[in-house]
């Protein structure tokens, strides 16, 4: 009887550990595939990530390319008349000379076309990489553009700057063009949709970051309602906006309040 018992108790306790064992693979099993389902999930959400971001910057390098494509049809339907016309009276003028029957009077008329050819130049090249940014850098930039939307009347618009020059010099000139770009982009919003009569923009050192502040008191939006806007839009430029953000490492955000809202675009230092 004493044995039968002592067989019994092994059995149950075999029995025991065979369910333990058992539980234990189970939840092993669960927890493996539990993570295995986060894995792929994160992974998921990584790759939509990517695939958004290169989406950015299709529509980055598309905005560019349009801006290649007029700058060539400028270039065409514009200056290359000019100078064929200022060659064929260059080639009518040697004749004349030839003849001792040149006039000088009929180099104003050149005058006029090649003063018409130089201003469409310069129009082209603004659009490229705007002169003021390449002599003066992006603080006068700013300060330039600022001052010609005071002329016109439309808009109260201040510069404010609390930063210094040399803090820029971490950035290069494509990093320049791309800040210009962020802030004419925002400016370009404020102006279409927030019908804002006055505003105050700001540069400033903030840690290890250069801040651009633009306050106004025109409608203001949300970051959340802005990224639908973005996703929405078919436009490039706030895609291009984004697209550059990413590329700079930068943080554009936007509040808005009953009085006045804010757009601060923050921009890190390359050497922090």
């Amino acid at each position: 009887m004493e044995n039968q018992d002592v067989t019994n108790i092994k059995l149950l306790i075999t029995i025991g550990i065979l369910i333990t064992l058992f539980l234990g693979a189970v939840i092993i099993i669960f927890v493996v595939y539990y993570q295995r389902g986060m894995l792929l999930k994160d992974a998921r959400i990584l790759l939509m990530e990517q695939e958004k971001q290169i989406a950015l910057f299709r529509a980055s390098v598309e905005a560019e390319e349009r801006q290649k494509e007029k700058i060539a049809q400028n270039l065409h339907d514009e200056i290359n008349p000019i100078l064929s016309v200022l060659k064929l009276n260059l080639h009518k003028h040697r004749r004349d000379a030839k003849k001792n029957t040149f006039q000088p009077d009929s180099l104003k008329l050149d005058a006029d076309m090649l003063d018409k050819a130089i201003e469409g130049i310069r129009t082209t090249c603004h659009d490229l990489i705007p002169s003021f940014l390449i002599e003066y850098g992006l603080l006068k930039a700013l300060q330039e553009y600022i001052r010609n939307v005071q002329k016109t009347d439309t808009v109260s618009a201040e510069f404010e700057n609390k930063m210094e020059v040399i803090r820029l010099e971490v950035f290069n000139k494509q990093d320049e063009l791309n800040i210009y770009r962020m802030c004419l982009e925002i400016l370009n919003n404020l102006f279409k949709h927030s019908k804002c009569t006055n505003f105050i923009m700001t540069t400033k050192n903030i840690k290890n970051s250069i801040l651009i502040e633009f306050v106004h008191n025109g409608t203001g939006v949300t970051n959340e309602e802005m990224d639908r806007y973005t996703e929405n839009s078919k436009g490039l430029g706030l895609k291009s906006l984004k697209a550059r953000a990413l590329i700079l490492n930068a943080g554009v955000n936007y509040t808005k309040t009953h009085q006045n809202s804010t757009i601060q675009l923050s921009v890190p230092y390359k050497n922090d």
